[in-house]
C-alpha cells in the first residue's frame, strides 16, 4: 500500500476497486450541478473516496429549513447565509485537505452551462427540476459528458445512467468520443419524456421527503460513479427505483424508449434546450418563495447605495444583496437572478424583482 494514501486503504483492499481503482478516482474530475439534498451528499462521498477534482455549481445559500436533510451543513451556514457551494468548499477542506474544489455560486442556464461542465469526466445530478436536467442532458450529450440521474421526494426515488459508453471493452480510457458517431442503444432523457412521467408538480415543500431516501439515491448515483472509474463493466444499464416506506424496489430496462430521430442523442442533435434564452420565473422547493433569472447582471453595490438613499433596509456582502420590504424579502445576485419571498404567484414576484431593481 506504499504507493497509495493511507487513508484509502480499505477502499483499495475491495477488490472491485483495488489500487488501480484508488488511483483513477484520485485523477477524476467530476462536476456536481446542485448541492442541495442529494449534491451535497454527493460531494461528501466523493471527497472521502478522494476524487481529486470536483467542480461544484449552485444557486442558493443555506437556510434553516435545509438543515433536516441536506448533509454537511451547519446552523452556522444558515445563520449566515453562507452560499451553498462555499459552505461545501468549506466543511469538504476540513474531511480532505488533498483534493481540489471548485466551487461556482451561479444560476446555470443555456447561457453557461457548456463552459461551467466543460473538460469534466462526469456529471453527477443533485437538481431538483426537469427544466434543469434537460440542459443538463443537451450539454452533456453535445460535449460527449457522461451523466447520473437521480431524483427523490417522499420515500421515493429513482436513478439511471445517461451517455454510458455503450461497449464495456471500447471505455478503458476517460478521453472523449464522438457521441454523433456513438450508436449507442440507450435512450436519453428527452427519449424518456415522451413515456415516463419523470417530472412531479408535488415538490418537498408539499409533500416532503425523509434524508433515508436521499442517501439512498446518493448512494446509488455515487456508486455507479466508483464503477464509472474502476470497473466500467459493472455499470447499471437499468433505471433503479425505490419506495424506501413500502420497500418496493424496482430495476427496468429502458433501451426499448430509445427515440431514433431524437434531437439530442439521434444522429443528426440540435440539443434544444441549449437554445432557450428567456426570463424565468419558478416557484422554489420552499415555503412561498419565487426565483427570478435575468439574463443582465446587477451591480449590487450601486443598488445598496441607492437604498441606502432611500433608506429601505438592506444588507450587502460578496455573494449577494438581502432586501427587507415592508412585507416582503427580495435576495439579488450579482448574474440578475433574485429570490423574492412571501409570494406564491409567479407574475407578482416579477413585479417586485422590476420595482427593486428600478429603485
Amino acid at each position: 500500500m506504499s504507493e497509495i494514501d493511507s487513508r484509502y486503504d480499505r477502499l483499495a483492499r475491495f477488490y472491485k476497486i483495488g489500487k488501480i481503482g484508488v488511483k483513477a478516482f484520485n485523477r477524476a474530475n467530476v462536476v456536481i450541478l446542485g448541492c442541495g439534498a442529494l449534491g451535497s451528499q454527493h460531494a461528501e462521498t466523493l471527497a472521502r473516496a478522494g476524487f481529486g477534482r470536483l467542480t461544484l455549481i449552485d444557486r442558493d445559500f443555506v437556510e434553516r429549513s435545509n438543515l433536516q436533510r441536506q448533509t454537511l451543513f451547519t446552523e452556522d451556514d444558515a445563520e449566515n447565509a453562507t452560499p451553498k457551494v462555499i459552505a461545501l468548499q468549506k466543511h469538504l477542506a476540513k474531511i480532505n485537505c488533498d483534493i481540489e474544489v471548485t466551487p461556482h455560486i451561479v444560476d446555470v442556464s443555456s447561457d453557461n452551462i457548456e463552459a461551467l461542465i466543460a473538460g469534466h469526466d462526469l456529471l453527477l445530478d443533485g437538481t431538483d427540476n426537469l427544466a434543469l436536467r434537460m440542459l443538463i442532458n443537451d450539454a452533456c450529450y453535445k460535449q460527449g459528458i457522461p451523466w447520473i440521474f437521480g431524483s427523490a421526494l417522499e420515500s421515493y426515488g429513482m436513478s439511471y445512467n445517461f451517455n454510458f459508453d455503450s461497449d464495456p471493452e471500447s471505455s478503458t480510457s476517460l478521453e472523449r468520443r464522438d457521441i454523433r458517431s456513438n450508436h449507442q442503444a440507450a435512450p436519453c432523457l428527452r427519449c424518456l419524456l415522451q413515456t415516463l412521467p419523470l417530472e412531479s408538480h408535488d415538490t418537498c415543500s408539499s409533500v416532503g421527503v425523509i434524508q433515508p431516501i436521499l442517501q439512498m439515491i446518493s448512494s446509488i448515483q455515487t456508486t455507479e460513479a466508483m464503477k464509472y472509474f474502476a470497473d466500467r463493466e459493472a455499470v447499471r444499464e437499468t433505471l433503479f427505483s425505490i419506495d424506501l416506506w413500502d420497500f418496493h424496489p424496482q430495476n427496468i430496462s429502458l433501451h426499448r424508449l430509445k427515440d431514433p430521430e431524437c434531437l439530442t442523442c439521434g444522429p443528426n442533435p440540435t440539443y434544444p434546450a441549449l437554445h432557450q434564452k428567456k426570463r424565468e420565473a419558478e416557484r422554489l422547493c420552499g415555503d412561498g418563495s419565487v426565483m427570478i433569472r435575468e439574463v443582465a447582471p446587477l451591480n449590487l453595490k450601486q443598488l445598496k447605495n441607492r437604498l441606502d438613499q432611500r433608506h429601505i433596509d438592506s444588507q450587502y456582502n460578496e455573494y449577494f444583496l438581502n432586501i427587507h420590504l415592508p412585507s416582503h424579502r427580495v435576495i439579488l445576485f450579482a448574474d440578475g437572478r433574485g429570490i423574492v419571498y412571501g409570494v406564491i404567484d409567479t407574475e407578482e414576484a416579477l413585479q417586485l424583482y422590476n420595482r427593486v431593481v428600478a429603485f
